[in-house]
């Protein structure tokens, strides 16, 4: 998923990135998983990254979330509930169907809330998984 910017700051090695363009967010089936699920504050629209592409204030760039960035976060969010899920069922297999339904229960909810623990870490770390790919001519956002 790319997203645009505009460069607010600079300091060092990094940028301060306004974002722009997001309606490709409103119209994903998982942006309520975006950090903002477990996360108490608003989802930020300016933040700081690398600036590895040697952009200046007021630089259009092209940011680029890292497949691995959304891998991590799907694994957090979606898998370890599951895998939790049939875990709790599988440690009460040997009971009747309503001892492994509530095995499967209880594994359930110990999965979100591990997934909503370690997103609650991720955001406040800062953690974005955003990088910043390219400088846009001025000719391209026009």
């Amino acid at each position: 998923m790319t997203r645009n910017g505009i460069i607010l700051e600079l300091r060092e090695d990094e940028a301060f990135v306004s974002l722009t363009g997001a309606e490709e967010c409103e119209s994903c089936a998982a942006k309520g998983s975006c950090f903002t699920l477990s996360s108490k504050r608003k989802r930020e629209d300016k933040l700081w990254l690398r600036n590895e592409v040697g952009a200046a204030v007021g630089d259009m760039v092209e940011l680029e979330l890292a497949p691995s960035a959304s891998l991590k976060v799907i694994s957090v969010t979606f898998l370890v509930p599951v895998l939790l899920l049939v875990f709790g069922y599988m440690f009460a297999s040997s009971g009747s169907d309503g001892q492994r339904a509530v095995g499967a229960g209880i594994g359930l909810v110990t999965g979100v809330i591990i997934a909503l623990l370690v997103n609650r870490k991720l955001a406040a770390s800062g953690f974005t998984g955003l990088t910043l790919t390219r400088i846009i001519p001025r000719e391209e956002c026009e």
